[in-house]
């Protein structure tokens, strides 16, 4: 595909060329417009780069990839976390990140990326604004992000205390089984520790059930520091799956038993 370049936005598309971004926003396009002095309005300029294939759709107003000469044509660099980072693009303030099996597989013990990204939202009302092509869960982590393939993404030790505290939100369980093992293993104590900080006693119950097989160095030491009086919930009050008496934890949901995992060697 032959793609052309107005001669009036020459130096837009020779400074894109150099910067090479991966996305390119409203502001930036108005920027460029600005610094060589296009009489055109960003809007235009916008469609008119649309319309000859070196701007892309993100799905996200305002948000375009940016297609360069070396790819040959309009063709995405089809990236999985686009629809994240095209958000982020757009509101550059938001926290949120990759969790789940995204984490994973961004963390490099997943083998593949879900058809639809997990994101963790800091507040439930930014979950709600979150685009439709990702799947969003609140949760706020005491932990930094971390930027892996040019995205946030939760630590492994937040990734483990999102699933304890909205163990409902994780889509599929059985999958977990494919990279927890090698996720957990990459956990830190101290780390866990801050992630825990000031949550309730339920989370750690959780938590340290999850791990119980996995990493019984850590669930031993949250065993010491759980308080929960009474019964603790694992998934939404229903018919048990198993009831552990050590933790006294009520499984409604796991299709597996947290005992019989075996660390990932």
């Amino acid at each position: 595909m032959t793609r052309t370049i107005p001669p009036s936005l020459a130096g837009i598309m020779g400074d894109l060329e150099l910067e090479q971004p991966t996305l390119v926003t409203s502001d930036h396009l108005a920027e460029l417009v600005h610094r060589h002095g296009v009489l055109t309005p960003p809007k235009v300029v916008a469609a008119r780069l649309r319309d000859r294939g070196w701007l892309l759709s993100t799905g996200r107003r305002g948000v375009w990839e940016f297609a360069p000469a070396a790819v040959a044509g309009a063709f995405s660099l089809s990236d999985p976390v686009m629809p994240l980072r095209a958000f982020l693009a757009s509101r550059p303030g938001a926290r949120c990140a990759l969790t789940f099996q995204a984490a994973a597989w961004a963390h490099g013990v997943a083998d593949r990326v879900p058809s639809r990204l997990e994101v963790a939202a800091a507040t439930a009302d930014l979950a709600r604004q979150l685009p439709s092509t990702l799947a969003p869960s609140a949760f706020d982590p005491r932990l930094d992000y971390v930027v892996v393939r040019g995205a946030p993404v939760l630590a492994p030790e937040s990734v483990v205390v999102h699933m304890a505290t909205r163990p409902a939100d994780v889509r599929s369980w059985a999958s977990v089984l494919e990279w927890l093992p090698e996720l957990a293993g990459m956990m830190r104590s101290d780390a866990l520790s801050r992630e825990l900080e000031g949550r309730s006693a339920s989370i750690t119950t959780r938590t340290g059930y999850l791990l119980q097989g996995l990493r019984p160095d850590i669930a031993t030491s949250l065993h010491a520091r759980a308080t929960s009086k009474g019964k603790v919930w694992f998934g939404r009050r229903a018919s048990l799956k198993r009831h552990d008496a050590y933790w006294q934890i009520a499984d409604t949901l796991l299709p597996f038993d947290p005992r019989t995992l075996e660390a990932s060697t």
